[in-house]
């Protein structure tokens, strides 16, 4: 239960990238689906706005380069704009994950109070890693494939790494976090 409401913001964030591709894939227009993104896009922000939700300054960077990539995909005729935006934002993601304590306020206190503070940086800067691996990646698949492959691409390559690092990471913490809690509790009956 614990990992799917971790993995929510996630699944909510994938929702216009599964509409962008969905319609990618029926219609074959990525000029279409660039303008439902921007106006998906829109309409999940003020949904956040009006419902009082916050948004987060990775929330704004994504609507302003979707809709600021798309439209100039749709005026330019140019998709590779729109398959841009992946690259830029994983790029702003891993830099802002370079610093140490990125990761700190994401975390449970139970993992803070009974992990390493070492051990929490370096899973940081795998995500740090990840990110500008993801920002090289789309950028080779966006200029060697159609628009219609890096547009699944785009969704499956990103969200099966998310999945598998945080599975990793998830269960390499919670398994040190009982051993460590298990060991305070052996030191203490003892």
């Amino acid at each position: 239960m614990h990992l799917l409401r971790a993995l929510q913001p996630l699944l909510r964030d994938l929702l216009s990238t599964l509409v962008f591709v969905g319609l990618l894939w029926t219609t074959g227009d990525i000029y279409l689906a660039s303008g439902v993104g921007i106006a998906l896009g829109i309409g999940q922000t003020l949904w956040y706005m009006y419902s009082g939700h916050p948004i987060g300054p990775l929330q704004w960077l994504s609507l302003v380069l979707i809709t600021v990539l798309g439209m100039t995909t749709i005026l330019t005729r140019n998709p590779h704009f729109v398959m841009m935006k992946p690259t830029i934002l994983w790029i702003a993601l891993g830099a802002v994950m370079l610093r140490r304590d990125w990761m700190a306020p994401y975390l449970p206190p139970i993992v803070t109070d009974n992990l390493d503070d070492a051990l929490i940086v370096r899973a940081g800067y795998a995500w740090a890693a990840l990110m500008f691996a993801l920002a090289v990646l789309n950028l080779v698949v966006a200029f060697t494939v159609s628009a219609k492959f890096w547009s699944v691409y785009a969704l499956a390559a990103p969200t099966v790494s998310f999945i598998a690092l945080f599975a990793t990471q998830y269960l390499m913490f919670r398994k040190q976090v009982i051993e460590k809690i298990r060991a305070r509790e052996t030191a203490q009956t003892a």
